[in-house]
């Protein structure tokens, strides 16, 4: 089904380890990119386990929230989710929130096309910050007003093309549908740094007491 394209796709859902091994512990920025009418906000709440809340309140600034997983290899990965405002007027603070982030999560309402057809904007700016070195996740929110449905299958087919290896899925904050998926299926995502995250190798000269110098290799703080 279309709507579970991110269940099957490579990313598959985490899994808690028997044996209770962890080799590993990361933390993986999350960043929730779309306008503010997507319910952004919403799916973050509900992704920390509260209730769907219909206030539609606006966020102002940045927000985020922090929650551990443990995916199918054992390995304990944190996802550090952030949430911001939707509107033009804090577009200068978008640099600051994407650098650094490994996944962005494309919201957009299914039931609102101008919500959609303005990802291309929101995919421009991670693009110009992140790069290649980001992992993207389209999610379609707001499943339950299938009467309203204003984007179909066949447009986001449209967006993503043919050379785009991007994976969907089409969530329900209110109703909590495919939320839990979601998150569990980025916490598998293989993540690799960019070459200006990883730490520099850096040279260094060491004397002996004999005065003869040794080269060596050593990772910077």
């Amino acid at each position: 089904h279309f709507r579970k394209y991110l269940q099957n796709s490579s990313f598959r859902s985490s899994e808690s380890s028997d044996s209770g091994y962890s080799s590993v512990s990361r933390t993986v920025k999350v960043i929730l990119v779309g306008e503010s009418c997507a319910g952004k906000s919403a799916i973050m709440h509900r992704f920390m386990g509260e209730d769907f809340s219909d206030d539609g309140r606006t966020t102002i600034g940045m927000d985020f929230f922090h929650k551990t997983f443990t995916t199918k290899s054992g390995e304990e990965v944190t996802l550090q989710v952030w949430d911001t405002a939707g509107q033009e007027r804090f577009t200068q603070l978008m640099p600051a929130y994407i650098r650094h982030a490994s996944i962005a999560l494309l919201v957009f309402d299914l039931s609102d096309e101008k919500s959609f057809e303005n990802l291309r904007r929101w995919l421009s700016l991670i693009k110009n910050e992140r790069g290649d070195f980001i992992k993207l996740v389209l999610v379609g929110n707001k499943s339950d007003l299938e009467e309203q449905r204003q984007v179909l299958p066949k447009n986001v087919y449209s967006f993503l093309g043919e050379d785009m290896e991007v994976p969907y899925i089409e969530t329900s904050a209110r109703t909590g549908e495919n939320i839990d998926e979601l998150f569990d299926s980025i916490a598998n995502i293989p993540i690799v740094p960019s070459p200006y995250e990883r730490r520099p190798e850096r040279r260094s000269i060491c004397l002996s007491i004999s005065g003869e110098k040794h080269e060596r290799k050593c990772l910077s703080c």
